[in-house]
This record gives C-alpha cells, sequence and structure tokens, in this order.
C-alpha cells in the first residue's frame, strides 16, 4: 500500500504561530469545541480541505478488494475526521507544552492548509523554542506508530483494518514532514532554536532560519510545478500552494524581525498625541454625534469625570442604540468603560503596544500613568513611523 503516493500533499500540522502578529492567523475563528481550557476553532477554508480530502480518500478505499461504495465513502469520511482528530493531538502537544513553559495560548485553528496553534508571545529560551516544537512531530511518530501496530491486529483489507493503517502512516509521514526545515514548519523553529542557541540572537536566528524556509518553500513551488508538466494529479497543485504558504509566512516572519527592530527604541512618551475628543459623562449620544459630525473627527472619544477616564466611546456604538433613543441616552451606557479598556503607559515599548492596538483591532488607545490620563497613542503614527524607517531613502 504506497500511502505517500494516494495523500501527496496532504495538510499540514504547522506547529505554532504568534496569532497576534501573523495577519494570515489573526482573525477570529468559529468554535467548534474546547479542551483543556482551549479553543478549538476553524476557518471557513478547512470545510475545502475536508471535502478534497474525502475525495482522495473514496479514490483510495476503492482499491480495497470487495468492498462496496458504501464502505467506501464510510471509511473516507471517518478517516477524514479522525485524521483531522490526529491533527488536533499534533497541535495540543505544541499548545499543552506552551501552556507549561508559561506562555499563553490563544487557540488551535484549523484551516484549508491544516492547523496551527496560536500562542500569545513567542518562547524565552532557545531550550523552550526547542521544547515547543519538537514536541508535535514526536506526538504525531508515536501516534502513527501505535496505530501501525494496532492495525496489525485488524483483519486486512477490513474497514477497521484500512482505517487504522492509513491514519497510522500518514501521522508518519506529518511527523517527518514537520520536520522539515522550512519555517514556520515545526522543522523551521528546530532550525531556529539551534541557530538562536549558537549566536544568542533571537533576531539573527529568525533571519537564518526565514531565509532556509523560503528556499525550501521555492523547492516546494517547483517540484509542484514540475508535477502538474508531467501531467499529474492534484498533489502538484497541493504542493504548490503549501510553498507559497511557506513563502509567505517566512515572509511574515522576517517583516516582524524588521518592525520589532524599527520600533526597539522608540517608546510610547516618543509619539505620543496630548490631544484627543473628550466627553462629559453626563453628555448623550446626541451630543457625541454632533461632535464627531462637527469636526469631521471619527475617532474614538474618552468619556471622562472632570479627570478621571471613565471610558471610551466610539462611532461604531452609536450602531447599538436606536437613532430616536440618542438624546436621552448618555454616553456612559454605550461607552467600553474603564476596566475594559486596552491601555498603554508612557514608557511602554512600541512594539507591544502596536501588538495591544492590532489585537484589538483598535485606531488608538489612551495613554496612563498614575491613573491620569497623559494622551492617546494613535495606530496611524506608529505605522508612519514603521513606514519611514524601512521604506528605503532615494
Amino acid at each position: 500500500m504506497s500511502n505517500q503516493r494516494q495523500t501527496s500533499g496532504f495538510p499540514a500540522a504547522w506547529g505554532y504561530d504568534k496569532s497576534r502578529e501573523n495577519h494570515s492567523m489573526s482573525q477570529s475563528g468559529r468554535r467548534l469545541f474546547r479542551i483543556f481550557g482551549i479553543n478549538i476553532e476553524f476557518d471557513y477554508s478547512w470545510f475545502i480541505i475536508l471535502f478534497l480530502f474525502s475525495l482522495w480518500l473514496g479514490d483510495y478505499f476503492r482499491a480495497q478488494p470487495g468492498w462496496t461504495p458504501a464502505q467506501v465513502w464510510t471509511a473516507a469520511v471517518v478517516t477524514t475526521l479522525l485524521f483531522f482528530a490526529s491533527v488536533v493531538v499534533h497541535e495540543l502537544s505544541h499548545s499543552l507544552m506552551a501552556r507549561a513553559r508559561g506562555i499563553s495560548v490563544h487557540s488551535i485553528r484549523l484551516f484549508v492548509f491544516g492547523g496551527v496553534s496560536q500562542i500569545e508571545s513567542e518562547p524565552r529560551q532557545a531550550w523552550e523554542e526547542f521544547a515547543i516544537s519538537i514536541v508535535g512531530p514526536l506526538t504525531s511518530l508515536i501516534l502513527g506508530a501505535l496505530l501501525v501496530l494496532a492495525a496489525r491486529t485488524q483483519t486486512p483489507h477490513s474497514l477497521p483494518w484500512a482505517v487504522t493503517y492509513w491514519l497510522g502512516w500518514i501521522n508518519i509521514v506529518l511527523g517527518l514532514f514537520n520536520l522539515i526545515p522550512g519555517f514556520p514548519l515545526d522543522g523551521g523553529r528546530v532550525l531556529r532554536a539551534a541557530l538562536w542557541s549558537l549566536s544568542h540572537n533571537f533576531d539573527k536566528a529568525t533571519r537564518w532560519a526565514a531565509n532556509v524556509g523560503k528556499g525550501i518553500a521555492i523547492l516546494f513551488i517547483l517540484y509542484g510545478i514540475a508535477q502538474v508538466l508531467r501531467g499529474g494529479d492534484l498533489g502538484g497543485i497541493w504542493m504548490v500552494l503549501i510553498g507559497w504558504f511557506l513563502l509567505s509566512a517566512a515572509d511574515q516572519s522576517l517583516r516582524q524581525v524588521k518592525i520589532q527592530n524599527a520600533l526597539a527604541d522608540y517608546t510610547v512618551r516618543d509619539i505620543a498625541s496630548p490631544f484627543y475628543n473628550r466627553l462629559a459623562a453626563g453628555e448623550n449620544l446626541e451630543d457625541y454625534f454632533n461632535q464627531i459630525s462637527g469636526q469631521h473627527e471619527y475617532r474614538p472619544s474618552l468619556v471622562m469625570d472632570d479627570d478621571q477616564l471613565l471610558g471610551v466611546i466610539a462611532p461604531s456604538d452609536l450602531r447599538r442604540t436606536p437613532r430616536e433613543q440618542w438624546n436621552s441616552t448618555p454616553v456612559r451606557q454605550a461607552m467600553t468603560p474603564r476596566d475594559q479598556l486596552t491601555t498603554a503607559g508612557p514608557r511602554e515599548s512600541l512594539h507591544e503596544v502596536l501588538k495591544k492596538i492590532v489585537a484589538a483591532n483598535l485606531s488608538q488607545i489612551p495613554i496612563l500613568q498614575d491613573g491620569k490620563v497623559q494622551g492617546v497613542i494613535r495606530r496611524d503614527r506608529i505605522l508612519q513611523l514603521l513606514h519611514d524607517h524601512l521604506t528605503p531613502q532615494p
């Protein structure tokens, strides 16, 4: 039985991802279930691979002697679901190891290319990176070996045997595939951990690992194109897509390093704005609407009681109250209260603040010192600073 041929271009378990910074993974997914306190989510693109995988497995199981169409498609659907369950197990191993090292885990996301654990920050040390990265492939290899052994207890060519045997070998292939040193595959992160340990420089290690990842991604793309030109099946196209994804992810990692370096020497106070819209707590939504429409300034406004910040109201908050009630609704009923606000301190690094702003999808956040408002930090000013630093000068 040639499992590799039948599944060329299978979805990968992509290790882990800094979900708060990676643009391709930052959108909120739909929750499937929750396990060990971690949300298992899916992107709608996941349904594409569920459908394609079921078709591929349907073709694969047709080769089993004496099987009826009902057995073929039952095996295809069940195996598809169990395979993605094994992808979740792979990702859970990353997530639980990260959490054991004190790193928060946002969720596990299933999408068209497989699965990814979304963690809140990078590991603090090279050995943590290594431990979090290597545990995924090891989990898949051990699971695969156990399933292959379990298949030997089944009657050959029976439905349980075929499903268990295929799942065993595909998990072994999945574990080996993820050890390829192409960022953001687990092997690419293991490589970064080794380079980080040798150089004692995380940024340099990331650049080296990402460049190796880009080279491997290009090889994937070239191999996929060659497969397509030789008249191969969808596996060639899938390899091109995986290569493109790897290339994009490696580029994103390099951009993150550039962003971090560009903002490394700046704090909030360097580009803080002392000017901001403010409203008294007793004003109503009609007053707020008149203020922003008269000034043509559609930024959030700080709701204040003398010098005390009570909350923030944004133009989008108006939509939650019927228009005819604006004149009788105080802004404090529609605002986001202070205890739910994302805020910054004047000495906080711009890189950390940018991550906060991006994670919450905000245009600006208030700056607080000793409980007092010192101004606001605006997303567009941070991005302008980045543009000035990263744009080559003529």
